[in-house]
């Protein structure tokens, strides 16, 4: 780089290296405030900036920060005081005029005081409270298709009032439009190639999953790309079997309820741990031996530092079954074969509410108010310190 390139920078150096070198001029005796003041406001006005920033990133409580300025702004006044208690001991036995007082070192370290004094407060009672306060914002659109959501059904081990799950002999059935059972699978058909069949969505066997201390037997219909929704109502249909035990339910509960269930749907982007640890899924008590009908209401959420994903909003009603072929305990009408639960599930609506989940403030917000009022302290420094006034 040639030496041309440097000579807009030798004259800015130069500058600023005659203005350190006329501070270090000023006779620190007399001088009102001293050299000494001067540059322990600046160190402090410095660290309680840097402290308050990390504090603000790391949204670290406000007591190291009010500490730390409260000792420098002891320190710079007690420093000030002293200037002024030797500069009035000095001009008693002093035949030749004093140095006048330096306005704008003054304004420099009434700057810094107040800063000392005011971002402290600023950190505990504004900034603080804003890096740490919840806020959701809910704004609504419309999306063109979604996708249908993946399912769990749930079976507690020690509630025999409930159904039993099962996948033998009658396997678990899934279809897109309608029942049809010699309509195509959905992965090798387009979404608009309607009804088809998503059975083998349902996995395989009977899961062992732990929820709160609980355990419960599951069968998953795992969502995928092919269970797509363009047009709204279209119906999806899930049906899985179950046996129940009167006798079993009746020696436990001391009465004879229809067979339930539990179902949890959430966003097929999610695992079933991941849908209930970030509360966008609670599993819903249902009867299983009938139909139910679901309307999602769609509800796109935010965990704060999360992707977002669907929480659905659901509305159900049922269609309870009048017989109970499924009953291995009676002791009057044996068991024919397995009930079922089937899901009417459907979309009402492509319109949809965005939440999103954040705090009312980031340490950027935070660095950006510092930096206005900072322009504030700076003014109001100009202003007491006599600088404004000066010809």
């Amino acid at each position: 780089m040639s030496k041309s390139a440097f000579s807009p920078i030798r004259p800015a150096l130069r500058r600023i290296g005659s203005s350190f070198a006329s501070l270090g001029g000023l006779d620190d005796d007399h001088g009102l405030p001293s050299m000494r003041t001067l540059l322990i406001s600046l160190m402090s006005f410095i660290l309680s900036l840097l402290l308050g920033t990390v504090a603000a990133v790391q949204k670290e409580l406000p007591e190291v920060l009010v500490i730390v300025s409260s000792i420098l702004v002891v320190l710079v006044v007690l420093l000030c005081f002293f200037d002024w208690l030797k500069r009035r001991r000095v001009g008693a036995g002093h035949l030749g005029p004093l140095p006048a007082y330096a306005r704008n070192l003054g304004n420099t370290v009434l700057t810094s005081i107040i800063t000392l004094i005011t971002i402290p407060l600023l950190y505990q009672y504004v900034w603080y409270p804003g890096l740490n306060t919840d806020v959701i914002t809910t704004t609504k659109d419309t999306v063109d298709q979604v996708y249908f959501p993946s399912i769990t059904l749930f079976q507690r081990e020690d509630w025999t009032s409930q159904g039993s799950l099962t996948v033998s002999p009658a396997r678990p059935k899934c279809y897109i439009g309608w029942a049809d059972e010699d309509a195509p699978n959905c992965a090798s058909s387009r979404s608009q190639n309607l009804p088809c069949r998503c059975e083998d969505r349902w996995e395989e066997s009977i899961g062992t999953f732990t929820w709160h201390g609980a355990t419960y037997r599951t069968l998953t219909l795992v969502s995928s790309e092919a269970l797509l929704c363009t047009v709204p109502t279209t119906l999806m249909l899930a049906q899985a079997f179950l046996w129940y035990d009167s006798s079993k339910a009746i020696n436990d509960s001391s009465r004879l309820l229809s067979p339930s269930l539990s179902v949890a749907v959430y966003d097929p982007t999610l695992t079933l741990e991941e849908a209930l640890e970030n509360d966008y899924t609670r599993p819903i008590l249902v009867n299983a031996n009938g139909m139910i009908a679901v309307n999602l209401g769609l509800n796109y959420r935010q965990v704060r530092g999360k992707p977002p994903a669907y929480d659905y909003d659901l509305s159900l009603s049922t269609v309870p079954s009048l017989d109970m072929r499924c009953d291995n305990g009676s002791d009057t009408r044996a068991s024919t074969g397995p009930c079922f639960i089937s899901l009417w599930l459907q979309f009402p609506t492509f319109e949809r509410q965005v939440s999103t989940q954040s705090y009312a403030m980031s340490w950027s917000d935070v660095v950006a108010s510092a930096g206005s009022w900072l322009s504030l302290f700076q003014i109001i420094s100009w202003i007491i310190s006599g600088l404004a006034l000066q010809a």
